[in-house]
C-alpha cells in the first residue's frame, strides 16, 4: 500500500521545501512507498515556483493549484 500525504500550502515559500524534503527523506529512508501532494491555495509569494522545482526533482512529489 502507498501512503499519501496531502499538504495545504498558502504563502509557504520559506518553509515548504524543507518540509517536503524532510518528509520525502524520512519516508524513503524507512522504505515506505509514498506520494506527497501539495495543494497550493492562492499563494501570492513564490510557493508555486518552489513546488514546480520540488516536483521536477522528486517523482513522489506532485502539486495542484486550488482554483
Amino acid at each position: 500500500m502507498k501512503l499519501s500525504i496531502v499538504i495545504p500550502a498558502h504563502n509557504e515559500e520559506e518553509c515548504i521545501a524543507g518540509t517536503v524534503n524532510a518528509l520525502a527523506s524520512t519516508l524513503s529512508g524507512a522504505g515506505v512507498p509514498h506520494e506527497i501532494v501539495i495543494v497550493e491555495d492562492h499563494s501570492t509569494d513564490a510557493t508555486a515556483q518552489i513546488l514546480e522545482k520540488l516536483a521536477a526533482r522528486n517523482p513522489a512529489v506532485r502539486w495542484v493549484r486550488n482554483e
